[in-house]
């Protein structure tokens, strides 16, 4: 904004520039102030797609090029050469959804039962229980340890592959406690904490918050906690910090945690190197289960004792599930995670800084008063709705995806 503002000639942003762009330009009253600021109407020039266009905005990205290494140095590669937040991940997207693999799978698993029960059979017959069923948990058991370990390696190594300026190497401890643990709740309490102690907020003698008297909040999010709670007190009321609670963590500054994180583990997930992982997870687990399934079909059909096998493959079924589930969330809940219990030891982060000190719990421990409080509460209260942060924000994203997509042609910029 600033080269155009100072630019007899049209200038152009980059894809993800022009995407905050056009968030400012749905706020007609703040634009034009910042306008104002500047001295000049900067004017929203869309690309039509014709040649005469293409060649017009090719030249103003040059001159963009010159202009902004001439006045600032060379231009960050994060917010000027990749498409979105994503690219520097490096993910190609996969041409199936997990979805379609999963409906598929189990349909192929349940036609290669047949053939399975005719080939295994005459090998079944032989072998007696209990041993087949102690050979069988025993096989499951450690497959399931074995894939738990090669799955974790490989996070690992994928995360190696991300470029140093991915915005995943730059996280808050906020956005990191969240991917950990997938709950919101510890980001919101390690905040209120942290007031508690700089006295921003009081606990009363009926447990009750209340803000402190003089205080200036030094973070957005310590402004967005007292005005809140301000807005629930007037004069010298007080409140229970439950109610507190569940309005703060749908404010934006806290909602958006959740938003970004959850956006990074669903594009994970859509990956090509994720659906090779999670491909070859369901189909070892596929045929262990298939195994066992042959076996119950074997035993029905002899008229022997099934009771026992039912029930282990029951439980096999709902840990096959659960296991399956708990891989679409452990690029968040582990690798990312690990990656940055490394960077803390290696000093890449400071550990001693308030947030990460608190992620770490090395030094920081809750104020008594409102630890106390915070495992007293009703837990059915603090889950109501959807306390982790997961549910989608739909006026928070409607607004700015409907203006983007209508946008998005969008090339450069010019003066009057």
């Amino acid at each position: 904004m600033y080269l155009a503002a100072v630019s007899d000639v049209m200038v152009s942003p980059s894809e993800i520039i022009d995407i905050v762009w056009h968030q400012h330009l749905i706020f007609t009253q703040s634009y034009a102030d910042f306008c104002s600021v500047l001295g000049k109407n900067i004017q929203h020039v869309p690309s039509t797609h014709n040649r005469e266009d293409f060649e017009k905005f090719r030249l103003a990205k040059e001159r963009t090029k010159k202009f902004y290494t001439e006045t600032f140095g060379s231009q960050p590669s994060m917010l000027w050469d990749y498409a979105d937040m994503f690219e520097p991940l490096q993910l190609e997207k996969a041409t199936y959804k997990i979805r379609t693999l999963t409906t598929a799978g189990v349909l192929i698993a349940l036609l290669l039962t047949l053939p399975m029960f005719f080939l295994l059979k005459p090998i079944y017959i032989h072998i007696n229980n209990p041993w087949f069923l102690i050979g069988y948990v025993g096989v499951a058991f450690f497959t399931l340890i074995g894939l738990r370990s090669y799955n974790r390696s490989t996070l690992m190594a994928i995360t190696r592959e991300w470029k140093p300026d991915a915005f995943i190497h730059h996280l808050k401890p906020d956005e990191l406690m969240y991917a950990a643990t997938k709950k919101i709740d510890r980001v919101i309490h390690g905040h209120v904490d942290l007031l508690i102690k700089q006295n921003g907020i009081v606990i009363n003698a009926d447990k009750k918050l209340q803000p402190g008297e003089d205080f200036s909040p030094a973070t957005i999010e310590a402004y967005t906690i007292i005005d809140t709670l301000t807005a629930l007190t007037p004069r010298t009321g007080s409140v229970k910090y439950s109610v507190l609670f569940n309005l703060v963590k749908v404010k934006p500054i806290f909602h958006n945690v959740s938003n970004c994180m959850d956006a990074f583990e669903k594009y994970f997930n859509k990956s090509k190197k994720f659906f090779s992982l999670f491909l070859l997870n369901f189909g070892v687990l596929s045929f262990i289960f298939i195994l066992g399934l042959v076996r119950l079909f074997t035993g029905i059909v002899r008229g022997k004792p099934i009771d026992l096998l039912v029930m282990v493959l029951v439980v096999l079924l709902a840990a096959i599930v659960y296991f399956l589930w708990r891989l679409t969330k452990l690029i968040s809940t582990y690798a990312v995670k690990k990656l940055y219990d490394q960077k803390l030891k290696t000093g890449e982060v400071n550990k001693h800084a308030w947030g990460w000190d608190y992620y770490t719990g090395e030094s920081v421990y809750m104020d008594a008063a409102f630890f106390t409080i915070v495992h007293t509460t009703d837990k059915e209260h603090w889950h109501k709705g959807s306390s982790d942060g997961s549910s989608s924000g739909g006026s928070d994203s409607s607004c700015g995806s409907s203006c983007g997509s209508s946008c998005s042609s969008c090339g450069g910029c010019g003066g009057d």
